[in-house]
């Protein structure tokens, strides 16, 4: 159980910082890239955008690992976003009982300790690292659903695309990059797939504030007419507190589109408010 409050803690640091059907015929392959390599960057860049899934709801069982301080913990958990409202992650050992939750909403950001009965509620502008990082919901919802974003945008129109740059001359991997002021975005592509594989976020690059986000996404399976990574992986790095390098790893199993829970949580009258800055320095100590 021990183990389980460290995952609840390293879930903190989130919030400081802030997946394919295979093709098995090789003319497949060669007609997607042929086809990409004739498109125009604009036209890539939205093929991507578009590729998106459209389900409102996403819910999951998961299994979560967290890699902190050298050091792998595993345990079980669940996965509900509703797009536009939620992402949360919730901890649940053995699938017995939860110790712990963590909850992005569009106002606020929202960490239970249930061990402990404490939590944190802030809003994006009281974490000093996610207002600095430009790293509000949206940003962070578009990186748990595979998606383009840019910083503040619920949504991106044809002249926000128009802002991302495509680097046509790769034939596989494709990279869409960004720039908005201090941060750096990186997209990896897949061409023949017309997936993001890989979302990398840099803030202040070359610096002594550099700070580096992460997302890996893989086995991808079938979401409607779509397609969603069943693995993500986030991974970030930042100096802004004594974590060293943390990573997050969710498998998803049995996904669906559920509709039937509460896209808030109400914390109990016998939960002790503490500051996010209390929850880092907890975990920067373990």
């Amino acid at each position: 159980m021990k183990k389980t409050i460290v995952i609840i803690f390293a879930a903190a640091a989130l919030t400081a910082c802030g997946t394919a059907k295979q093709v098995t015929q090789n003319n497949t392959t060669q007609t997607s890239v042929q086809t990409a390599a004739v498109q125009q960057p604009m036209d890539y860049v939205r093929k991507i955008n578009d590729n998106a899934v459209y389900a409102k709801n996403i819910v999951s069982k998961v299994d979560v690992t967290l890699n902190a301080q050298g050091r792998d913990i595993s345990v079980s958990g669940k996965l509900n976003m509703r797009r536009d409202e939620v992402v949360r992650i919730t901890l649940t050992p053995f699938g017995l009982m939860e110790v712990g939750r963590l909850e992005f909403t569009p106002d606020y950001v929202l960490l239970i300790n249930r061990m402990d009965k404490e939590y944190v509620k802030a809003t994006y502008n009281e974490v000093d690292f996610l207002k600095a990082n430009g790293l509000d919901f949206y940003t962070l919802q578009a990186l748990f659903w595979n998606e383009l974003f840019q910083p503040s945008k619920k949504v991106l129109s044809d002249a926000d695309l128009s802002l991302y740059t495509a680097d046509m001359s790769q034939p596989a991997d494709r990279h869409i990059t960004l720039k908005n002021g201090k941060l750096a975005f990186d997209w990896t592509t897949s061409v023949a797939k017309a997936l993001i594989t890989n979302a990398l976020i840099t803030y202040a690059q070359g610096t002594p504030q550099t700070s580096t986000v992460s997302m890996e996404y893989g086995d991808f399976v079938p979401m409607g007419s779509k397609r969603f990574p069943s693995r993500e992986k986030v991974t970030f790095q930042t100096k802004a507190m004594n974590t060293g390098k943390l990573s997050l790893e969710l498998k998803l199993n049995k996904i669906t589109n559920d509709t039937d829970w509460e896209s808030r949580t109400t914390v109990s009258d016998k939960y002790r408010k503490i500051s996010a800055q209390q929850f880092f320095s907890k975990l920067g100590n373990m």
